[in-house]
């Protein structure tokens, strides 16, 4: 009997490992105040985002069995509700790395790590992209905060559209350009908000473009050489045509913007 008993606890302990979650969250706070431990901290943010990629695989595959009408429908929303909880949890304690205050080369790094992190954490992720890049510290930090907006667009949060398109005329023009590189991974969004993004992207392209035209104003010029590009890639994404001419871009959208068919759900 007591053999019997043992061999269960052994194939029980098998089958479901510890969770490692909880004690990599606790050392991970005690690092925090911490000096000359970015690097280690650096690696534990990486492990955190093996962690949540695991816990993302399960959703995904639960949210698959839910719409396939699983018979055990209740018990997978149960642990889709947990799921979703911990990945909140991972990408919360990610966040923590923005208390250490000092602005350390070491400490820029650890930053950047996160913001890696966040770019891959969806929606999780792109609340605290947001937050990072509304932090008073990185003001005149404009490669950092492009770095923030960028890796929004790997999120794939849709969601995320039209603080993205508020974007694309911000005073900073490496921001501005940042914005409609994270739009070109959102190629993919439901038909009326490529529709939307179509539309303030060929308008800002225009803009910009007219504006340089006055060769005297240099600030002009170059801020359109900045965004040209990112713009571009970005309504290829939304309508799978390719125009390098602002005015191009300008005649097809009066021409195809009412074309149902064109701004359906693919």
């Amino acid at each position: 009997m007591i053999v019997s008993t043992l061999i269960c606890c052994a194939i029980t302990m098998l089958q479901e490992p510890p969770d490692v979650l909880p004690e990599k969250i606790k050392t991970f706070k005690s690092l925090v105040k911490e000096r000359e431990v970015e690097n280690l901290m650096v690696s534990h943010v990486d492990g955190f985002l093996t962690l949540y990629n695991e816990g993302l695989v399960r959703v995904r595959e639960i949210d698959e069995e839910l719409e396939l009408g699983a018979d055990n429908a209740r018990e997978l929303s149960k642990e889709r509700k947990a799921l979703d909880k911990r990945l909140d949890s991972i990408a919360d304690t990610v966040w923590l790395v923005f208390k250490r205050k000092r602005e350390t080369k070491a400490n820029l790094d650890l930053w950047k790590a996160a913001v890696f992190a966040f770019g891959r954490m969806e929606l999780h992720g792109a609340e605290h992209l947001w937050k990072a890049f509304g932090d008073k510290r990185f003001n005149r930090d404009v490669a950092f905060r492009t770095l923030c907006v960028e890796h929004l667009g790997f999120t794939r949060d849709y969601s995320q559209d039209e603080e993205l398109l508020d974007l694309l005329d911000y005073k900073d023009e490496q921001v501005a350009a940042a914005a409609a590189s994270a739009l070109a991974q959102f190629g993919e969004m439901p038909g009326k908000q490529r529709l939307e993004a179509t539309k303030q992207l060929v308008k800002m392209l225009e803009s910009y473009h007219n504006a340089s035209l006055n060769y005297e104003d240099t600030n002009a010029v170059r801020r359109y050489r900045t965004i040209r590009d990112s713009f571009l890639r970005a309504l290829t994404a939304m309508t799978n045509q390719s125009f390098r001419d602002p005015l191009d871009w300008t005649k097809w959208w009066n021409k195809n913007k009412k074309k149902k068919e064109l701004w359906r759900d693919d």
